[in-house]
């Protein structure tokens, strides 16, 4: 067991119920959980921007398995700031994403019931990574009816006691650590004739599958 993972594990139940996390985009299951486990989680705006991570990407469900939404930015300066990080939007990236998400999700039970609060985000040009991700992290708090001011930014109003989780949800799983509060719970998925339960995609495939129930997958999914 790496050192991290034991640290990780002595800080089950911290005595901060603060959460220090990186900027995702369509955070995973695991993300949002986090909000029904500690009272704040506090995104960190100034650290420096990490390609191949969640920062610019989440994965979804296709009809023949996982897909992978991935942002393009510009090729950014050493330990620019992630909240100065600019989306490169010479490509038609947001129609190629949403194509993919309505392409996914399009026959699910509650697609028709939340599909446009995002279609609107789809819609909208962003300059810059962090702005587009925060907007869409909004909505999906309102879609699961988490109050928003448990949502803090570092530079701003985080505090200074807090778990330091970041870069542990990870794609790649070499830098992927163990999570004691964290235990992925079963639901149903669009193609899940065709292939085993995929746990911990995007929050949206959950959203989308399963509606009002997801705010009880959520706090099933937390071990405390």
């Amino acid at each position: 067991m790496r050192q991290s993972d034991i640290m990780l594990l002595l800080y089950a139940f911290p005595i901060s119920m603060n959460i220090l996390i990186e900027l995702h985009y369509l955070p995973c299951v695991q993300f949002i959980s986090k909000f029904y486990r500690f009272e704040n989680i506090v995104i960190d705006d100034i650290e420096s921007f990490e390609k191949q991570s969640y920062r610019s990407r989440c994965t979804i469900a296709g009809a023949n398995g996982p897909i992978d939404l991935i942002i393009p930015v510009h090729g950014s300066r050493h330990r620019l700031p992630v909240k100065d990080v600019e989306i490169d939007n010479h490509t038609h990236w947001q129609h190629q994403h949403w194509q993919s998400i309505r392409s996914a999700y399009g026959k699910t039970a509650f697609y028709e019931h939340y599909a446009y609060r995002f279609e609107q985000a789809y819609t909208k040009q962003y300059d810059r990574l962090f702005d587009f991700d925060i907007d869409l992290i909004m909505i999906i708090l309102k879609i699961l009816k988490i109050d928003s001011n448990q949502l803090k930014l570092l530079s701003e109003n985080a505090g200074s006691e807090y778990l330091d989780f970041k870069n542990k949800i990870h794609p790649k799983a070499k830098f992927k650590a163990i999570d004691p509060d964290f235990k992925p719970v079963n639901y149903h998925q669009a193609f899940i004739e065709r292939y085993v339960f995929l746990p911990n995609l995007s929050i949206l495939d959950l959203i989308f599958n399963e509606g009002p129930e997801a705010e009880t997958i959520l706090r099933g999914s937390v071990s405390v």
